[in-house]
């Protein structure tokens, strides 16, 4: 379980408290990195932090981030506070995971109720597994979840599901499926192709879930379940009673055979 939320303590003494910022350079391609101590000021965000990641977003376009918090971390300042928020909205959907570094503590308490909300992986590991949590972020998919494709010839969408579903993975689906939904009305079939049962990154993620199925009910006119999860049939079964499709379970091989059903075949 995770332990309560602690209190946030604003900080409001002077930027000249001692503090400390630095870049990590022993990190695998691809991943970058800060250790911080003290207090975060809005004077380190404007030198060291924005900077790394607009050098990092232009080179890559995607992020992956090593955060290392010392014993003496404190906090933010408010100017900071405000700082993290905008350049958090700035990059959010340009993130792949974040990793934080840090022994016992609010510090850690207060990452792991971060990691329900946030759009993307995060975890948090102790100072003696530093290597893990570089080779954890360098592992991660470069890809997205998802890939969507659409039969033109039928408006069957398939959607290949192979990590743990994003947010922007149901934008992703949102994109190929609602343009045709505005030019046809609806959508004939949506064939979901799964080897196990994904999850979810964050509760962003299933809130996302959530609003796809709640804007797109009744809108589409069968959905395949393409997988060798053993309840899938149970699954299709009940969904089946209080959803609007119609909704039928598929081996994993049988992906033809699905999408032939999902065009009405």
């Amino acid at each position: 379980m995770l332990e309560p939320l602690p209190a946030f303590q604003w900080h409001l003494g002077n930027d000249t408290e001692e503090h400390m910022i630095e870049k990590l350079a022993d990190l695998p391609d691809g991943v970058i990195g800060l250790r911080v101590g003290g207090r975060l000021t809005a004077k380190d965000y404007d030198d060291v932090i924005a900077p790394m990641v607009d050098d990092a977003v232009r080179e890559g376009g995607r992020l992956r981030c090593l955060v290392e918090i010392d014993q003496d971390f404190t906090g933010l300042t408010p100017p900071a506070v405000v700082d993290d928020v905008r350049l958090g909205f700035h990059t959010f959907a340009a993130v792949d995971g974040v990793a934080v570094v840090a022994a016992s503590g609010w510090a850690v308490t207060a990452t792991r109720w971060a990691a329900f909300f946030v759009p993307f992986p995060m975890r948090v590991f102790r100072p003696e597994d530093r290597a893990a949590a570089a080779d954890w972020l360098a592992a991660l998919p470069a890809d997205a979840g998802i890939t969507v494709t659409l039969d033109e010839s039928t408006g069957v969408v398939t959607a290949e599901v192979t990590e743990a579903l994003r947010v922007e993975d149901f934008e992703t689906l949102a994109a190929t499926v609602d343009p045709w939904m505005r030019e046809h009305g609806q959508l004939p079939g949506l064939v979901l192709h799964l080897r196990r049962v994904p999850g979810w990154t964050s509760i962003g993620s299933l809130v996302r879930h959530v609003r796809f199925v709640l804007e797109h009910q009744g809108k589409v006119g069968r959905l395949a379940l393409v997988t060798d999860v053993p309840v899938a049939d149970t699954i299709a079964a009940v969904a089946g009673h209080v959803v609007h499709p119609q909704i039928r379970a598929f081996g994993y091989e049988d992906q033809v055979a699905a999408q032939a059903w999902a065009a009405g075949s």
